[in-house]
C-alpha cells in the first residue's frame, strides 16, 4: 500500500512506522500487539455507540444552539463521560500503558 511509505503515517497505537492497516476501518498499525489494542478499543467504542441514550445525546448536541452549555450538561452524565474518556484514549494513548 503507497500511503504506508508516506512518513507522516504512524501506527495509531505505538506512533511506531506502520507496516499493515485494519481491514475494517483501515487505520494504519505496526503489529498484532497494536492490532489487537485497536481492536479492543474499537470494539469498546462500538459497544458505546450502540446505546440509544448515548446517541439520543450526541443528535441532540450535534443539533443544539449552545453547544457549550449542552456539553456542560452531558458530561455530567456517566455515559458520556464514558463515551469521551473512551474516544481520548484512542486519539491521546496514555503513556503509562503497557504494550
Amino acid at each position: 500500500m503507497a500511503t504506508l511509505n508516506c512518513s507522516s503515517v504512524v501506527c495509531v497505537i505505538c506512533l511506531e512506522k506502520p507496516k499493515y492497516r485494519c481491514p475494517a476501518c483501515r487505520v494504519p498499525y505496526c503489529s498484532v500487539t497494536c492490532f489487537r489494542k485497536h481492536k479492543g478499543e474499537s470494539a469498546t467504542l462500538r459497544s458505546l455507540l450502540l446505546n440509544p441514550h448515548l446517541r439520543q445525546l450526541m443528535l441532540s448536541l450535534d443539533q443544539g444552539a449552545n453547544k457549550a452549555k449542552l456539553m456542560r450538561a452531558y458530561m455530567q452524565e456517566p455515559l458520556f463521560v464514558e463515551f469521551a474518556d473512551c474516544c481520548l484514549r484512542i486519539v491521546e494513548p496514555s503513556q503509562n500503558e503497557d504494550s
